[in-house]
């Protein structure tokens, strides 16, 4: 007899996860709650397991460890998936504070995927020169957008700046036109805020997938920034 895959995920999950966990999505594939994720049998991950390991390592008879842990289904196009992640709270005797970051990887690999990776330089860095944040923070710097013909020039040069940082993996799909072959993208910054507290600084960007993804965008959007709620606005 066969068993479900929702049986053998409780079966692997945290004790007591399944009754608590609510369900967001499924493919043959993958499958999304709120607080956990997974790719065929691989956990991608698992908040309740973050929160028992952190406790069991930072907990004393003298401070309690009041902290959370959060995962958001951001976008999943074929196997690349974006998600929000952050943690918040206190640490044993330690100051409250957060950190949060946005993702996308391969899942078949789960490993990390450049925004390069997928949409062409040309686009990106066109897109990049013509922010509004952009523009105002090098003409701060007087950095001059003209000398930047690279993305990992300028990666490294906005990284330099200020207290916002940029991954090239921080990025998520907000929409696709399929008669324009244009991508709605938002890619996401880290800005530090003080007191040991960050938020996301994003940026809309128009971007063109290359020539070798555009099936996979006209067919297998699976979902997009504004079908799960997170902590990202349009």
């Amino acid at each position: 007899m066969k068993i479900s895959l929702f049986f053998i995920i409780c079966l692997l999950s945290v004790k007591g996860i399944c009754q608590k966990d609510t369900f967001l999505f499924k493919n043959q594939k993958v499958t999304i709650f709120k607080d956990s994720a997974y790719y065929k049998d691989t956990e991608i991950y698992n908040a309740a397991k973050d929160l028992k390991e952190l406790t069991k390592q930072e907990k004393t008879d003298d401070c309690d460890v009041n902290y959370q842990f959060y995962y958001n289904p951001l976008s999943l196009v074929g196997n690349y998936y974006s998600y929000e992640s952050g943690e918040t709270g206190t640490i044993a005797c330690g100051p409250p504070g957060n950190s949060l970051e946005i993702q996308t990887i391969n899942l078949s690999n789960r490993q990390p995927v450049s925004i390069l990776d997928i949409f062409t330089e040309k686009s990106i860095l066109k897109a990049l020169k013509n922010d509004n944040w952009v523009k105002k923070i090098t003409q701060e710097y007087k950095i001059d957008l003209n000398a930047i013909n690279s993305f990992k020039t300028f990666l490294d040069t906005i990284n330099n700046l200020g207290s916002t940082k940029f991954s090239s993996n921080s990025f998520t799909l907000l929409s696709y036109n399929k008669q324009n072959k244009n991508a709605s993208v938002r890619f996401v910054g880290m800005e530090y805020m003080g007191f040991n507290h960050y938020k996301h600084l994003q940026l809309g960007l128009l971007l063109e997938p290359k020539k070798a993804y555009l099936k996979l965008f006209k067919n297998k959007i699976y979902f997009t920034l504004t079908d799960y709620k997170n902590g990202l606005t349009k």
